[in-house]
């Protein structure tokens, strides 16, 4: 039996596509829980501010990078730029890993309604909004990749 040559095998595969070409649906507010489980509701649509939206998880190896490195993510923001987490709700995600996860400094609510909403298939997920609009949304390769990404869309590119 013979096998292909790992050159053979990445020649097959189909890239994961880094960012949307249209996004997948309009700013939307989100309603669910803090880590601590009180109720809360985001406004996102009419933010008069610029909003970074993290999908993230307790479990996800590729969002260790996001939860740890939220305070260079916002050194590398422009600093009217919201940053909040959003994770499953507390029927998916265990509200103790998000807690001890969430830094002090980022909104954190526990929402499978807004994963649903902003069609998020998985995380580590970005959305960028601004004016009204989503402006970017893609999976977030880490902490220099989504700063890059958000001042992108806000500057216009994407």
């Amino acid at each position: 039996m013979t096998y292909p040559t790992p050159e053979e095998i990445l020649r097959r595969l189909r890239p994961i596509p880094t960012y949307r070409d249209h996004p997948a649906t309009s700013p939307r507010d989100i309603a669910g829980v803090d880590p601590g489980g009180e109720t809360v509701t985001l406004r996102i649509r009419e933010s008069a501010e610029p909003v970074l939206l993290l999908f993230l998880s307790a479990d996800c190896l590729g969002c260790r990078d996001l939860w740890e490195g939220t305070a260079a993510l916002a050194r590398a923001l422009p600093d009217d730029v919201r940053r909040v987490i959003v994770t499953r709700g507390p029927e998916r995600e265990d509200a103790g890993a998000i807690a001890a996860l969430a830094p002090e400094d980022v909104t954190t609510v526990m929402s499978s309604a807004a994963y649903d909403d902003y069609r998020v298939a998985g995380a580590p997920f970005l959305v960028v909004v601004a004016g009204n609009e989503v402006r970017t949304e893609g999976v977030a390769w880490g902490v220099a990749e989504t700063a890059r990404a958000t001042r992108q869309a806000l500057e216009g590119r994407s």
